[in-house]
């Protein structure tokens, strides 16, 4: 009966999630909505711009001296101008993640926020030493 009850009545959308696309599922068809996502060797471009972005955000407040904060900022602009390009290098991504991650947790940064960007920032780019 449950199974009877639950079939899609004609009209009704349908959505599938896939985690990682290799290709054009949904190909001629109507009524469909297919959400892909494309993963490089484990790294996800749409969260390691989410990273840049965040790191920028948070240079100010970290009070790093002022060529550590330069250079942050181009690292977090380094990050994310290479994984908005279509095919990010992933060996790029992690020296400048690697990069970050010695800053913040370097003795000039200090709190809890240098601590949780290092953290965040190993989690969306695998392959990172520990923070």
């Amino acid at each position: 009966m449950q199974d009877h009850v639950n079939q899609p009545s004609p009209g009704d959308n349908i959505t599938f999630h896939i985690g990682e696309n290799t290709g054009n599922i949904a190909a001629n068809s109507r009524d469909f909505t297919m959400n892909a996502t494309t993963n490089k060797d484990g790294i996800d471009p749409a969260a390691v711009v989410m990273l840049a972005r965040a790191l920028r955000q948070a240079a100010p407040v970290l009070d790093l001296p002022e060529d550590d904060a330069i250079e942050f900022t181009q690292l977090a602009t380094r990050i994310e101008t290479e994984a908005a390009n279509g095919s990010p290098d992933p060996g790029r991504l992690q020296r400048w993640g690697a990069s970050v991650i010695g800053i913040l947790n370097s003795p000039v940064v200090s709190g809890a926020l240098g601590s949780v960007l290092a953290a965040y920032t190993g989690t969306v780019l695998p392959g990172l030493p520990p923070a």
